[in-house]
């Protein structure tokens, strides 16, 4: 029986901003939940349908690197 390695990918975070309301408060799309217009989200397919739908700007938020 040959030996499995498993590696967990790390999961990527995106940053929502509603800009069509920037005071937006509440549940969208996949459970996103926004707060003065902002929320973030590890959801890939979410940040995608945001991404694909006027009035959100979605950025990846880097990850800080250990050193």
């Amino acid at each position: 029986m040959a030996n499995e390695v498993k590696t967990e990918a790390a999961a990527k975070r995106y940053a929502i901003t509603v800009t069509s309301n920037p005071n937006y408060c509440g549940v969208d799309v996949c459970g996103v939940q926004f707060s003065n217009g902002k929320a973030e989200t590890d959801n890939a397919r979410a940040a995608s349908w945001f991404t694909e739908h006027d009035g959100y700007d979605v950025s990846e938020i880097a990850e800080a690197k250990e050193g």
